[in-house]
């Protein structure tokens, strides 16, 4: 929206103009409109002061028409920016299904005073009864309009698809589309998001590269002879780094339309569902879908029939079906708990459960199964009372000053922060009910860094260590090299860490060049110093902060492996408040974004859980 919202007292009435076009493709233009308007305003007294352009956005409804949105607001606002809204015709107000919308926007803006003239229509502004009838009957074939076009593009679509062309942009991974001639001869292999020029060609859909066909073939024997879960077959591509289309990983969703696509046995559908006019999608019964055999199977038919059974079982549990397997189920084994339903074939698994009923337990109360009573206190075998934990959070902070998650789980006479939160409601309700001060987030995290400081993590960068000398050292090759050192040049020289390191470290490049016994510079000699070399063309600029160029100092997989396995072996044990107290290992944080998971880094450390302590890792006992 463009606004010029200096009016002249006596002169010409301030209009705003609204233009909206739903496609390139439009016969209306914005220029078109902008032009019309401008010549209509000219004649009748009004001055554009303001304009609001919807490009490339449909009139069936008032979504994602964010200028006509703030031209609303903007009407019914306090201040009076013009007094009158100038749009070509009816329908570029809007295609609404419902007229009454059209008049109720309409009446908004008159009801704030401001009149709503368009400029190609006979009425005009003119607002007489019989302009009224008018003006609704172009509303209502504006709407018609939509409501026919919609309908014959839906019944060409479908002939076209009966003849075996493809529909849509999009194809299916492992397929590629064709753009063929009208006597079915191919021109060329369409890429992602390109689209026909001529009306006269069409798309067709042909298997892709054998490298993806196999992937479609191993996807569907994991499914049905492997019985892998969807989310355990994309996490298994994704370690083995096979990408879809665009590089993009292949998720869960992906992979379940690949289960589900009949074009992995050569079979085109079309009209599955329908979605016209911005109304809700509806799916349609199977007899009404088209169908064309394109090209011969890629997967076998009998398997692609088993993985649709298999996904039927998955796909059709509602409260009934689900109540009726839990109760096989209580018959069969005589009690319930989760682990028994996520072992289970024939129920739904336990998250499936608890989004319909809202928990496990108001599923088994629905089943008529009452759980055996659970002390509400227990944690490893212990009984823990709420006077217990309130008697050694005090203990806890008379002997530290503070208490933080990491304490607790290294208290002996303590359960574990994810205990207390469970049955407490928050660590810092907890603390309020045993009397003691609770500690600010930011001051938790003040004395962690100055934890990790005390214990040396803080020579570390990238997992290298960076001792004072080592790092003025790097400052005074940097000297000798180029002749100069700059932050820039500190950023992306390859060799040391960034500058923010260095003033972390030392409190400014300055204090560090003093600290290296580099000679003292003036702002002025370094400012003539720029100039210079960027005459020269050799000044090192500031770098994006998009820049995707990754440092060349970074961490090792074999050398966080390896400090992990010794970190376990020195204390028997294994968790991230320990691993975030080892000098020798980078933050938990870090290890998780490197691996992807905690419990992928213990995995490959070859770390397994502790017998009796069921959040705790270590080193396998040996036999």
């Amino acid at each position: 929206m463009s606004c010029d919202p200096a009016p002249s007292a006596h002169g010409p009435v301030r209009a705003a103009q609204y233009l909206r076009m739903s496609s390139e493709n439009q016969r209306y233009s914005t220029e078109n409109q902008r032009n019309a308007i401008a010549e209509y305003a000219e004649q009748h007294g009004y001055q554009v002061v303001a304009s609001y352009i919807d490009a490339g956005k449909s009139g069936l409804s008032l979504k994602g028409r964010d200028a006509l949105r703030q031209l609303l607001s903007d009407a019914l606002g306090a201040k009076r920016l013009f007094e009158a809204i100038l749009v070509l015709d009816v329908s570029r107000w809007g295609r609404f299904q419902n007229p009454d919308q059209a008049a109720h926007y309409e009446f908004l803006c008159r009801q704030a005073g401001i009149s709503v003239v368009y400029c190609a229509e006979p009425f005009g502004e003119d607002v007489a009864p019989v302009t009224t009838i008018v003006k609704h009957l172009k509303r209502v074939m504006a709407g018609e309009y939509s409501r026919e076009l919609s309908g014959k593009l839906a019944r060409a679509k479908r002939q076209q698809a009966e003849l075996g062309f493809r529909q849509g942009s999009r194809v299916l991974y492992g397929f590629r589309r064709v753009l063929v001639d009208a006597a079915r001869n191919p021109k060329q292999l369409l890429q992602q998001g390109e689209r026909k020029a001529l009306s006269n060609d069409k798309v067709v859909v042909v298997p892709g590269p054998p490298e993806e066909l196999e992937v479609l073939r191993r996807i569907f024997e994991m499914y049905v002879r492997d019985e892998m879960s969807i989310k355990k077959i994309a996490r298994c591509l994704a370690d083995e780094n096979i990408r879809g289309q665009a590089g993009s990983v292949l998720s869960p969703a992906i992979i379940r339309r690949i289960l589900s696509s009949e074009l992995c046995i050569g079979r085109m559908t079309y009209n599955r569902t329908i979605h016209r006019l911005q109304k809700p999608v509806i799916r349609n019964p199977e007899s009404a879908w088209t169908r064309f055999s394109a090209f011969e199977p890629v997967v076998p038919v009998t398997l692609f029939e088993d993985a649709q059974k298999r996904l039927a079982r998955h796909r059709l549990w509602d409260e009934e079906a689900i109540k009726a397997a839990l109760k096989r189920l209580f018959a069969r084994e005589g009690y319930l708990k989760q682990k028994l339903i996520e072992r289970a074939k024939d129920v739904p698994s336990a998250e499936t459960v608890a989004s319909h009923f809202g928990s496990l337990h108001a599923a088994y109360e629905a089943v008529g199964y009452r759980p055996p009573p659970v002390s509400p206190f227990g944690n490893n075998g212990k009984h823990w009372s709420r006077k217990e934990i309130m008697a050694g959070l005090r203990k806890l902070h008379a002997a530290h000053g503070y208490i933080t998650n990491r304490l607790i789980n290294k208290c002996i006479f303590l359960p574990s922060d994810n205990y207390i939160r469970r049955h407490l409601g928050s660590l810092p309700r907890a603390l309020k009910e045993a009397g003691l001060p609770v500690i600010p987030h930011s001051e938790v995290q003040k004395r962690s860094w100055e934890r990790r400081k005390s214990n040396g993590c803080d020579e570390y960068y990238h997992g290298i260590r960076w001792t004072d000398a080592r790092l003025l050292r790097g400052l005074r090759q940097l000297e000798q090299q180029f002749g100069y050192t700059s932050a820039n040049l500190i950023d992306q020289n390859g060799s040391t860490p960034k500058s923010g390191y260095y003033v972390k470290r030392f409190g400014s490049i300055t204090k560090a060049r003093k600290l290296a016994k580099l000679p003292r510079r003036s702002h002025s000699d370094i400012t003539l110093a720029a100039c210079r070399r960027r005459k020269e063309g050799t000044l090192i600029r500031r770098k994006s902060q998009q820049s995707k160029l990754a440092c060349v100092l970074r961490y090792r997989s074999e050398d966080i492996l390896r400090g992990l396995r010794v970190l376990a072996r020195r204390e028997g044990k294994i968790t991230i408040g320990l691993i975030d107290d080892e000098p020798h290992l980078p933050a938990a944080s870090t290890v998780i974004h490197h691996f992807g998971s905690i419990s992928r880094a213990y995995r490959l450390a070859g770390l397994v859980r502790l017998a009796g302590w069921p959040m705790r890792h270590g080193l396998p006992e040996r036999r």
